[in-house]
């Protein structure tokens, strides 16, 4: 097969400039994915003053009170995860149970912490991990 198009010598111009064109254009995109995220962060401000004064009228009602905290924690989950489970479970079960809420280390390494020692919750038998007895 013949190629028919001419060669001007000026390739390496054209691709600059259609490279310049594209990093333009991802810069152009990337302001307006910005400018997107502004009425959320503005209603996150509204729900954050929002609960910061629920906060503080359950503390005026009762001082002992403490929030949940809204980070959440590996081993709560883990638990939880055990509990629907109804039944001991692996690591690799509960690394994929968990899913993208914790990295797969995070959860292994929550795993065998909280497996051993006098505040360990789970009990590891035949290589799958309980809920230990309270």
């Amino acid at each position: 097969m013949k190629n028919d198009a001419k060669k001007t010598g000026n390739g390496h111009k054209n691709a600059q400039t259609a490279l310049a064109d594209i990093n333009a254009k991802i810069v152009e995109l990337q302001q307006q994915r910005i400018g997107l995220a502004q009425p959320l962060k503005d209603r996150y401000a509204e729900l954050r003053g929002e609960l910061l004064e629920t906060e503080t009228q359950i503390r005026d009602l009762d001082p002992a009170w403490k929030p949940a905290p809204l980070k959440p924690r590996a081993d709560e989950k883990i638990r939880e995860i055990l509990i629907a489970n109804g039944g001991p479970m692996s690591a690799e079960e509960i690394v994929k149970a968990v899913g993208g809420v914790f990295s797969p280390w995070k959860t292994k390494n929550v795993l065998k912490k909280r497996s051993t020692g006098a505040k360990a919750i789970f009990a590891l038998v035949d290589g799958k991990y309980s809920l230990k007895a309270a």
